[in-house]
């Protein structure tokens, strides 16, 4: 029986103040359905896509400067620009093409 009681205040001190406080709290996200989360985590995703293309393409340059000519280096150079792009394309097309179907359903 004591460590019955034991568990149930266990139970009492630390999972009622969790239960009251969740019913406190607010939807950080203020969105309601999915296509908006959606587009929230899409433009969480270009706002932390974007500082680090650019740092691959500082990178990039670097790369290109350092070959000094050396044909293969700059082939590599190339190859890493050349993705570099692709990525930063994918992301702010993925970004463009959410924002023109979520304004073409709000059309509708």
């Amino acid at each position: 029986m004591n460590s019955m009681k034991k568990v149930l205040m266990f139970a009492v001190t630390f999972f009622v103040p969790v239960v009251v406080y969740a019913a406190m709290l607010t939807n950080p996200i203020h969105t309601t359905d999915l296509s908006a989360f959606l587009a929230k985590i899409l433009q969480v995703v270009a706002i932390i896509a974007g500082p680090i293309i650019v740092l691959f393409l500082v990178y990039v340059g670097f790369l290109f400067v350092s070959s000094q000519g050396n044909p293969e280096k700059l082939k590599e150079a190339k190859n890493y620009f050349f993705w570099a792009i692709v990525g930063a394309l994918l992301v702010l097309g993925a970004e463009a093409l959410s924002i023109a179907i979520s304004r073409t359903i709000a059309q509708l």
